[in-house]
């Protein structure tokens, strides 16, 4: 019997007694009955709680309650407002990496955080107002310590962290006629020199050159001085990038197409048309872009695009390119992937790759900017995760100075 009910029992019971015990004068007839009933109310009521079973007061001795009951475990993915209007989804990465790099002359280990794909968290809200027309939101923030974009040897990554507004939009979409968006968020020609169906794009292997080694320096072979760094030797002209904007992009159409367009914070302005398919077993996806950036610093104009196909078999090859008016100046860059996708183990799908890229009169007139790297990504489907490692091998050169070159394992 529970304790707590065996003295409530007591209580009560000593309480009718009392009442019994009263004089008999100071009770009618009438009065001595009602009490009788309540007593006998009362007891019955003592005898059901007797034979509930009983619940503890708190865990055994010596054991902690736990933090977290077992039913929140089993809540639904999604998170609803209070009016259950709006759908709330939480997503987000840990993107960590370990380099270890040589420039020629010095050998370091960097600790840091994988500026393809950083370390983030999103909130993502979404509305449907009927069948035709919807609404939505983005919050995405890159927490990135000892970004590989820009750490180079001894940098110290304690104090080499920043918070970054990555998106902070909001959008309207019909069926009909397409979605416009508006914020701080990817603008028309943002990833159209980044089109990969290889597996490995989102974290090594990337026409972005300058994301994973990008803060180290190559070194003049005679003065041993640094010159610029990784980052600042390649670009992929990869559009406008994100930017406070207003965008618009039509519905799919004629079995993959799409065509988008924004307007940037400045001035800037450009446009995109992309394609996403099959043919037979065979996908396909492509990109082609334009930018007028006239009315800013930095370049006046640019187009580039890339194309990837990936086979049944898992054979896959990418390539891309593009063109900047730097005003006294044109640069231009090549790049070329093959890969291969299978599932070879129960964990989850393997990438291999091999890639090269080369690009002139980027950083300087005459200047000469090629890469090269082979990898591997192993998805863990158990972890929602990927595990990789990639070499890649820097060189540049201009007409005045030969530097060495910058190779690493990430």
């Amino acid at each position: 019997m529970n304790p707590l009910r065996s003295k409530t029992a007591a209580l009560l019971t000593g309480a009718a007694l009392a009442a019994f015990a009263l004089p008999a004068a100071a009770q009618s007839a009438s009065e001595v009955d009602a009490l009788r009933a309540q007593v006998k109310e009362l007891l019955t009521r003592i005898e059901k709680l007797e034979k509930a079973p009983s619940t503890p007061a708190g865990p055994p001795a010596g054991k902690d309650a736990p933090l977290v009951a077992a039913d929140a475990f089993k809540a639904p993915q999604v998170t609803q407002s209070g009016n259950n209007k709006v759908k709330l989804t939480l997503s987000g990465q840990i993107g960590r990496a370990v380099i270890v790099a040589d420039d020629g002359f010095d050998s370091d280990a960097i600790h840091g955080d994988n500026a393809t794909a950083s370390s983030r968290i999103r909130l993502a809200g979404q509305a449907k107002l009927d069948d035709n027309w919807t609404a939505g939101t983005d919050i995405e923030l890159e927490t990135s310590s000892a970004s590989t974009r820009n750490t180079g040897f001894g940098s110290d990554g304690g104090s080499n962290f920043s918070i970054n507004e990555r998106k902070v939009e909001f959008w309207v979409q019909h069926k009909a006629f397409g979605r416009l968006w508006v914020g701080q968020g990817d603008t028309a020609t943002n990833q159209t020199s980044e089109v990969d169906l290889s597996g490995t794009s989102t974290l090594i292997s990337h026409s972005d050159i300058g994301a994973t080694f990008g803060g180290i320096a190559f070194r003049n072979k005679a003065t041993r001085a640094n010159g610029p760094t990784v980052n600042n030797a390649f670009n992929n002209f990869d559009g406008l990038h994100r930017e406070d904007r207003v965008r618009y992009d039509t519905p799919t159409f004629g079995g993959g197409f799409q065509l988008s367009t924004s307007f940037t914070e400045g001035g800037a302005t450009d446009g995109a048309i992309r394609y996403t398919g099959k043919i037979g077993d065979t996908e396909v996806a492509a990109a082609v872009a334009y930018a007028d950036n006239d009315s800013r610093t930095g370049f006046d104009t640019q187009t580039n695009g890339s194309v990837s196909v990936k086979f049944a078999n898992g054979f896959n090859v990418t390539a891309a390119a593009g063109t900047r008016d730097l005003g006294a100046r044109d640069s231009d860059f090549w790049y070329g992937k093959l890969g291969y996708i299978a599932k070879l183990t129960s964990l989850g799908n393997s990438a291999f790759v091999v890639d090269y890229f080369t690009q002139e009169d980027f950083a300087v007139a005459g200047a000469d900017s090629k890469a090269w790297s082979v990898g591997y990504v192993q998805t863990v489907d158990a972890f929602a995760s990927d595990f990789y490692i990639s070499f890649r091998n820097h060189s540049y050169d201009t007409r005045t100075a030969d530097f060495k070159d910058v190779y690493g394992v990430i």
